[in-house]
């Protein structure tokens, strides 16, 4: 543990880790008011959300349309373009440290300029389109382009120049021809859709081995998120994939959800169990935070992002932690969706649970997701309540020593 600290004190006093840590400081405020955006349009006032299901918000709610619409404005212009005010935080700061600071905003707009380009999707009706996955899901893509147009421009300038000066050209075009040539060579080389993909490989497989390959893509899934990648399983669970109507069809004839033809998919281990808050079980991050935490920033922003991550929406504790990049939250971020998956299957296999085979509401809270989807099984609710319990026990030492780093950073 002492070798840890270490290590992620000496990383997280480096030049290109305070960088990161400014931009996601950065972009903490957006993605906090875009995941309460988030939460209230799809969970609340959209007619197939949870909450809005269950005490039905838009047959009585005033305007709740023009809220619905109001908040997918928020949304769409908050999480779902986080990438582009990545790149603009992390050219920015990255002039700040390798530049002249006068040149921070320049740089700034700059490292906007070139995602837009690396980002630029044309089609037929519409020249003016962007890649949704990299503005939403290319937070690591934005910062390395920002990084690189801050230093492109701390070489090509000089300590005196400032933002008025001519000679600002140069740099600025050898960033756009540099990211013409990355868009040119995207659309060359075309773009494969990883998670689609991979999601898909595991249905093509036999039962034998469809454990295996969703603990190993759960765990890809919970890997890329921590380094701002959307992974095989990042989508919500929607219920119409190939295994997940075969398994309702087979609990609608039979009456259960015991003995369905897909026992182990996405929706059934890592949606209904390893899922609770968000990627890594944020839920329990929060919890053992709040608990064991002596750091009053951490403290505050848990308590901040309690509502979003209820409703499984994690975005606020990866950025105000932060939890992205950050050596220490790697282990338990990723170890503990795994633990909570194999210990769900084992009691799959055992038949004490049925498999979750119906339909849940979209923002349905992590932990009541099997119970949902077992058609009210008790003892998957338990299950998920000693899960997260277990989560918790196992973020504790992780909490308390990225509070020995802060203390050592301050």
């Amino acid at each position: 543990m002492n070798r840890l600290v270490r290590l992620s004190t000496r990383i997280s006093t480096s030049a290109v880790a305070k960088i990161i840590q400014q931009t996601l400081a950065l972009l903490f405020p957006i993605m906090l008011l875009g995941s309460f955006a988030e939460v209230l349009k799809f969970t609340f006032l959209t007619p197939s959300g949870y909450m809005a299901r269950l005490f039905n918000i838009p047959g009585w709610l005033p305007f709740a349309g023009e809220l619905t619409g109001v908040m997918g404005v928020v949304f769409h212009c908050t999480i779902d373009m986080i990438a582009l005010y990545g790149a603009y935080g992390a050219a920015y700061y990255t002039a700040k440290w390798y530049a002249n600071p006068e040149l921070a905003p320049i740089t700034g707009a700059t490292g906007i300029l070139a995602f837009l380009m690396i980002a630029y999707r044309p089609v037929a009706g519409n020249p003016l389109n962007f890649s949704n996955a990299l503005m939403a899901e290319g937070l690591l893509v934005a910062l390395v382009v920002g990084y690189f147009c801050g230093r492109i421009m701390g070489w090509l300038t000089h300590a005196t120049m400032t933002s008025a000066s001519f000679q600002l050209l140069t740099p600025i075009l050898v960033i756009m021809v540099l990211a013409a040539i990355v868009s040119l060579l995207e659309h060359i080389g075309g773009t494969l859709e990883l998670p689609t993909y991979l999601a898909s490989f595991v249905t093509q497989h036999s039962q034998g081995h469809a454990l295996l390959y969703v603990l190993g893509l759960g765990a890809l899934t919970d890997l890329l998120a921590w380094m701002a990648i959307g992974g095989p399983f990042i989508n919500a669970p929607t219920f119409t994939d190939a295994p997940s109507w075969a398994n309702m069809n087979s609990a609608l004839r039979q009456g259960s959800a015991w003995n369905v033809p897909y026992p182990f998919t996405d929706t059934t281990l890592f949606h209904s169990f390893a899922n609770f808050g968000g990627s890594g079980v944020t839920l329990a991050l929060i919890m053992a935070i709040l608990l064991f935490s002596k750091q009053a920033r951490s403290r505050t922003v848990s308590k901040w992002a309690i509502f979003p991550a209820i409703f499984n929406n994690h975005y606020p504790m990866m950025m105000g932690i932060p939890v992205l990049f950050n050596p220490i939250f790697l282990i338990p971020f990723v170890l503990a969706p795994l633990v909570n998956m194999v210990i769900a299957a084992g009691f799959i296999l055992l038949k004490w649970v049925p498999v979750a085979a119906y339909p849940v509401p979209a923002g349905t809270p992590g932990p009541l997701i099997a119970f949902i989807g077992t058609n009210g099984n008790w003892l998957s609710l338990l299950l998920g309540a000693g899960l997260i319990t277990l989560d918790v026990l196992i973020y504790w030492p992780f909490v308390q020593l990225a509070d020995r780093v802060t203390e050592v950073d301050q």
